[in-house]
């Protein structure tokens, strides 16, 4: 018999009003998690936006996976686009710090004013 995890990992997405990318990760961001990260990267590079927004307040776990996911935005979005971290907790906060992902984007300790209500 094998438990089911506690946290499974939550991915939302949605386009706010300004057409910045708002994302939404929730739960244990862990290898389970690591294909559909994959392919949120892919459809990110694919867009035009200016701005991506991913709100980390619901992460109740986060590793390699979630550096690995962070800085994989990072490096595929076009140079014009800017990627800002939201509200991110105290654990994520001291991952994201170590291991430098604040060298390729801002953080905010809310979400933006034009933040679509379905993700909040």
């Amino acid at each position: 018999m094998s438990a089911e995890p506690i946290n499974i990992m939550r991915v939302s997405v949605a386009v706010a009003a300004n057409h910045a990318i708002c994302v939404c990760l929730a739960g244990d961001v862990d290898l389970i998690g690591e294909p559909n990260l994959a392919r949120l990267v892919g459809n990110l590079a694919a867009t035009d936006c200016t701005t991506v927004y991913i709100d980390l307040h619901g992460i109740t776990f986060g590793g390699s996976s979630l550096i690995n996911f962070l800085f994989g935005v990072a490096s595929s979005l076009p140079s014009h686009t800017t990627m800002t971290l939201c509200r991110p907790g105290a654990m994520v906060t001291q991952l994201i710090g170590l291991m430098g992902v604040l060298d390729v984007a801002n953080i905010r300790r809310d979400l933006p004013a034009d933040w679509p209500a379905a993700l909040a």
